[in-house]
């Protein structure tokens, strides 16, 4: 078949039939059976062997791991992508969206998220300064 479309002709349309029935006639890795072989009462069987196999995923976070959530789409490229909050999986269903949170003070956190929303917190019990503000001689950091 690629020697025809790679021969720099463009007649191909000629050798169409025989192209259809030499596929038909070709076994197939999938199926492990010629296509023309293939009759109603054995194609629900093949569908089953064809999909059978498809494995799903597991979650890449799980329960109890420390967390950050990611900003939306619309901030500003100069400031971080991740909240500086660090939050803990309380829950992981297989669902979409399939991750709950809570907060550091055990408060649960309204919705769900993403596995994609969701970066696993390198550093969970180190917290970020803001700023230090500095008022009559003494520093207190925000």
């Amino acid at each position: 078949m690629w020697k025809m479309f790679t021969l720099n002709n463009y007649k191909w349309i000629d050798e169409l039939l025989r192209l259809v029935l030499d596929y038909n006639a070709h076994k197939h890795r999938t199926i492990g059976i010629q296509s023309a072989d293939v009759i109603p009462a054995i194609a629900e069987r093949l569908l089953d062997t064809v999909y059978s196999a498809i494995k799903i995923a597991g979650p890449q976070n799980l329960k109890g791991d420390s967390v950050r959530v990611s900003k939306m789409i619309f901030e500003k490229d100069y400031a971080p992508n991740w909240t500086t909050e660090v939050f803990t999986i309380v829950k992981v269903q297989r669902t979409n969206p399939i991750t709950y949170l809570e907060d550091y003070r055990g408060k649960s956190v309204a919705g769900t998220f993403y596995e994609h929303e969701l970066h696993r917190a390198t550093h969970p019990n180190m917290y970020l300064v803001e700023k230090i503000c500095q008022k009559r001689n003494k520093v207190y950091d925000k």
